[in-house]
């Protein structure tokens, strides 16, 4: 491959040695269209493939510039296949190359400022001479392009120049910089100076912001400060001050985006157990610092975990969040201590929204019979059926009583509705005291007014409320009588429905 690129293609010594040597995917898939050529013969057979089969250059020279095949699959020119067709790409390779920039970085180069590579003959190099001459040492620029290839396009990137002077100024050089940027990355400078202007506004004096900087520099450089800013807008808003927010900035771990991203899950498991917002301000004033270390388990998970509702997890967590470090990915969750059943009555009943020690209170307190593990069960059976949190607490408090059964009885009258019947799960919300009554009573009535449908005697869009309030008496006056054969038929349905 080196005398194809070198001699037959005319390519210069150091680019065509890249090439053949640094291109493994390109050369194993030009050996795959040899298949079966033996060992002997395989120099000949490319040699007389390649006369008549020329490769896409693009191909290998772009590999070789430390790009996979799906990273430059779009940037292969589509009305191109040799490299010197591409006037300047080859001239402005060589002044990357004689600048210290090795040819594995170019790679990242190509890929986000395509456009440098195709600067006409001189351009290239006095862009860079203009860096330069603002003072920027040799070393510095060339890991600064890596990192940044958009500040080669366009006009000086005044924003970089703004960072440097406002670092030199609190006493960071250019070798500090060095240091902490990652060739991995790339950076935003404008987001940067804004990352650090906010910084510098936030502390109280000079050595405050120096000290921050050099013990936590990734404020700046991790996502060109962008995780920053978005980190002192969520705590400013849930009621941080200045202070608190510069010691938060001090005692934070160093990986901020994944920080934030568990602050935000915090913050939505508290809004999820309807912690008021004042209080969630509360546990992020004081706690932000390691609750950012943590990923909690969902909220759907802890409470069945836990054993417990909302209201008595919103109470735990303010007595004391510190109790939040057991609830993290990864731990076993313990169930929380049992309450009495009057307490833990008292708690379901303050989930569902009422007023403590309020009149309301007190008349659903003697509603709801049975022990309050029993009641949150069974509200449990309610939500698993389909129907959202909101509309369950609705339907209880329409009809308490729906909860004094037991859980396999509520999951087979719900059954029956939706999946024997076909009714829409909404049903039950506009209807909630259908489940009040038994299944016998469902089965008679539902399979009379089926009889009835079949006969063309009834409206096939009844309500559940309509087939189910009236008593058997007034059920068989007001519908099985308008068929001469219904009220026959209804009371062998009873007798039927008896011996089951």
């Amino acid at each position: 491959m080196f005398d194809y690129f070198y001699q037959t293609r005319g390519l210069q010594f150091l680019v065509a040695e890249s090439m053949s040597k640094n291109a493994p995917v390109f050369n194993e898939n030009l050996l795959k269209k040899l298949n079966g050529v033996e060992a002997n013969d395989l120099v000949r057979s490319i040699t007389r493939f390649l006369l008549y089969h020329p490769v896409n250059e693009f191909e290998p020279f772009l590999e070789s510039l430390g790009l996979k095949p799906t990273e430059f699959s779009h940037l292969v020119p589509c009305d191109k296949m040799f490299l010197n067709e591409d006037v300047f790409l080859l001239e402005n390779y060589h002044v990357f190359w004689n600048y210290g920039i090795g040819r594995e970085k170019m790679g990242k180069i190509f890929k986000e400022a395509r456009e440098v590579f195709g600067f006409e003959t001189g351009v290239l190099a006095s862009k860079i001479q203009v860096y330069e001459d603002l003072g920027f040492s040799k070393s510095f620029l060339s890991k600064v392009i890596v990192c940044s290839p958009s500040i080669l396009i366009g006009n000086v990137n005044l924003e970089l120049v703004k960072v440097i002077e406002m670092l030199k100024a609190m006493g960071f050089g250019l070798d500090w910089v060095t240091e902490n940027l990652s060739e991995e990355g790339s950076y935003d400078w404008s987001s940067m100076y804004r990352c650090l202007s906010f910084v510098r506004d936030l502390c109280v004096d000079e050595n405050e912001v120096r000290e921050l900087i050099r013990k936590r520099p990734r404020l700046v450089f991790e996502s060109s400060g962008e995780w920053t800013l978005i980190l002192a807008g969520f705590v400013t808003k849930l009621g941080s001050s200045k202070s608190e927010l510069s010691s938060l900035f001090m005692k934070f771990p160093q990986g901020l985006g994944k920080c934030v991203s568990n602050l935000r899950h915090c913050f939505l498991f508290l809004k999820d157990i309807e912690m008021e917002g004042s209080e969630i301000g509360k546990v992020f004033r004081l706690h932000s610092s390691w609750l950012g270390e943590f990923r909690l388990k969902q909220t759907s998970t802890l409470l069945i975990n836990l054993r417990c509702g909302k209201s008595r997890l919103c109470q735990i967590i303010q007595e004391n969040p510190e109790e939040m470090k057991k609830w993290i990915m990864g731990l076993r969750v313990q169930p929380l201590p049992g309450l009495d059943s009057k307490t833990m009555k008292t708690q379901f009943l303050l989930d569902l929204g009422y007023k403590e020690n309020s009149q309301e209170m007190e008349r659903a307190l003697k509603s709801f019979r049975g022990k309050g593990s029993d009641l949150r069960e069974r509200f449990n059976v309610l939500l698993s059926s389909g129907v959202n949190e909101e509309d369950v607490k609705d339907m209880v408090k329409a009809s308490p009583d729906i909860l004094t059964q037991g859980c396999d009885v509520l999951e087979s009258k719900v059954s029956y509705i939706v999946n024997e019947l076909g009714y829409p799960i909404s049903s039950l919300v506009a209807f909630p005291s259908c489940l009040r009554y038994t299944l016998q009573r469902m089965k008679l009535r539902f399979e009379m007014f089926s009889w009835l449908q079949h006969r063309g005697k009834v409206d096939p869009n009844l309500a559940l409320s309509t087939i189910l309030v009236y008593s058997d008496k007034a059920f068989s006056s007001k519908f099985a009588n308008r068929h001469p054969d219904g009220p026959k038929h209804f009371e062998d349905l009873k007798k039927l429905l008896l011996c089951e």
